[in-house]
């Protein structure tokens, strides 16, 4: 009896270990699994939430991106005249220029192709709702932004037009809009990650050498800055143009945006950027776009240009004066919006046709 209740005291203990060493061992794995899983699915929403935040803005966003956004801070701003399209404008109208040479106020409110592909209009409409009305309203484009393929955002990151959809589009159409493109959302969350590590390297490294970033030095005037970068010698070879719409987009594009603002300002005009002279599709974009835009295209030598399609500060220059020649014929054409009185400033050079030496 005794040597009995010694082997049952024995056994039972040992059956009894048997599934707590099974279920710690299925335990870790489990919770690996599930870490796997839920850390994606937590961190995507988080880095969206990151992104479109003030502080992303201010500490991880770009200088592109700041001055996207600060044109929805503008509220009570009476400006004659309202300079609005992508980055060709951002970097190439400076509403200074334009105000001395045609006695207009002016004020530029441009934002890059990225935001225009995911927002639309959304930036004009806001600042039109809360500041006065223009008399003169000129949406400058490159001619590839005229070009319906480059309107369609879907498969890329176009993070800086979901970042001020994301900010300042509804709330309900944001959401919509989330789900739809689950692609860009993930993108999008890997873009504000990854600038936000970006930056913060950038600022330890700036205190501890007090070296700051050229393009971090970069001011935004009145929407308008030049890009740090020095003038081309040289134009980057481009695919031949592959007109899909044959020019009905391009018309199309054009004519909603007289049809849509015309009750909201005296004059809408609707300009192609000048291109540099050595751009391989200068021909096709030229046919393409006559008698659509307000203005024809212009060829400039490729020294006013530091990139494709961004201009320098002299560059700048020579486009700012062709803006306001364009202003001040308007003017004349129009004398119900012309209030300038005849000591002001409103005579500039013809630059229709400009032939500057290469350097």
């Amino acid at each position: 009896m005794s040597l009995a209740l010694d082997l049952q005291d024995v056994a039972v203990p040992a059956l009894a270990a048997t599934p707590r060493v099974r279920t710690s061992a299925i335990d870790p794995a489990l919770r690996y699994c599930l870490l796997v899983v839920l850390l994606p699915l937590l961190a995507v929403p988080a880095f969206i939430a990151l992104g479109k935040s003030d502080f992303f803005v201010h500490h991880g966003a770009s200088v592109w991106v700041q001055s996207n956004d600060a044109v929805f801070d503008m509220q009570d701003r009476n400006c004659d005249v309202l300079i609005y399209g992508d980055s060709t404008a951002m970097t190439g109208i400076d509403p200074d220029v334009v105000a001395h040479n045609t006695g207009f106020t002016t004020c530029n409110i441009s934002v890059t192709n990225a935001v225009l592909a995911v927002t639309g209009n959304l930036t004009l409409d806001h600042f039109l709702q809360q500041n006065g009305r223009p008399k003169v309203l000129i949406v400058q484009l490159s001619p590839d932004d005229f070009q319906q393929e480059n309107r369609v955002w879907k498969h890329t990151i176009y993070a800086e037009g979901l970042l001020e959809q994301l900010r300042h589009g509804n709330a309900g159409d944001n959401r919509r809009l989330l789900l739809s493109h689950p692609h860009e959302a993930i993108s999008f969350a890997g873009y504000a990650a990854g600038f936000s590590a970006y930056y913060a390297i950038k600022d330890v490294w700036f205190r501890t050498t007090r070296l700051r970033a050229e393009e971090d030095q970069v001011q935004v005037r009145n929407g308008f800055f030049t890009p740090p970068a020095p003038p081309r010698t040289y134009c980057d070879t481009a695919a031949k143009l592959n007109d899909h719409s044959q020019g009905a987009f391009s018309r199309t594009l054009a004519n909603d945006f007289r049809h849509t603002y015309s009750d909201r300002t005296a004059v809408v005009l609707v300009d192609v950027a000048p291109i540099p002279s050595c751009d391989d599709n200068l021909a096709a974009y030229s046919s393409e776009l006559s008698g659509v835009t307000s203005n024809s295209l212009q060829a400039l030598p490729i020294g006013l240009f530091n990139d494709g399609r961004h201009y320098t500060a002299r560059g700048s220059r020579v486009v700012s004066g062709m803006i306001a020649q364009q202003v001040n014929e308007v003017a004349q054409e129009n004398p119900a919006i012309d209030d300038r009185s005849p000591e002001e400033p409103g005579n500039v050079a013809i630059l229709r046709r400009v032939a500057l030496p290469r350097r």
